[in-house]
């Protein structure tokens, strides 16, 4: 009895903290260069977003308002899963069900979220110009195939205005 209670509080801590560090890289993705864009390729757009000029950043930047506005309301419902989560694993008694439904939550916000950005990579893409769809192209490949490297480049490479 107390080895099961131990390995519970053990998953619940291991969950807790992988959930977390999930729902910390979905709200400092936006903010951040270096995303691991592996778990969602359209996120690859935001570190090449930065290495633009100063003046086409600034003419994307509405659309990137909008998309963190839209995609607000899933990351408050995939924080609530999350609290769900962690009640179901400590219920005594423990109901497989609960834990059953606040996952299933948190899989359908998460699915959303996934959506709403994909939606707006689109949006994004096409007012991009061709060279700099090449870009987020080139950094969604090597994200993908180095996973730990940063889409980020130095200024002095960065493309010039189209």
């Amino acid at each position: 009895m107390r080895s099961s209670r131990v390995l519970i509080i053990a998953l619940v801590l291991s969950l807790g903290a992988n959930l977390a560090l999930v729902g910390f890289v979905a709200g400092r993705s936006f903010e951040r260069a270096g995303v691991p864009t592996r778990m969602d390729p359209s996120l690859a757009f935001f570190p090449v977003l930065r290495t633009l000029p100063e003046s086409r950043q600034a003419e994307l930047r509405p659309l990137m308002r909008e998309q963190l506005r839209g995609i607000r309301p899933e990351i408050r419902r995939m924080r609530r899963a999350q609290r769900s989560i962690g009640q179901a694993l400590t219920a005594t008694p423990f109901e497989a069900q609960n834990l059953d439904l606040a996952l299933t939550e948190f899989r359908t916000a998460l699915l959303a979220s996934q959506t709403s950005n994909h939606q707006a990579l689109i949006r994004l893409a096409e007012a991009m110009s061709p060279e700099e769809r090449a870009l987020l192209g080139d950094a969604m490949r090597r994200d993908a195939r180095h996973p730990q490297s940063g889409s980020r480049r130095p200024r002095e490479e960065r493309p010039s205005q189209p």
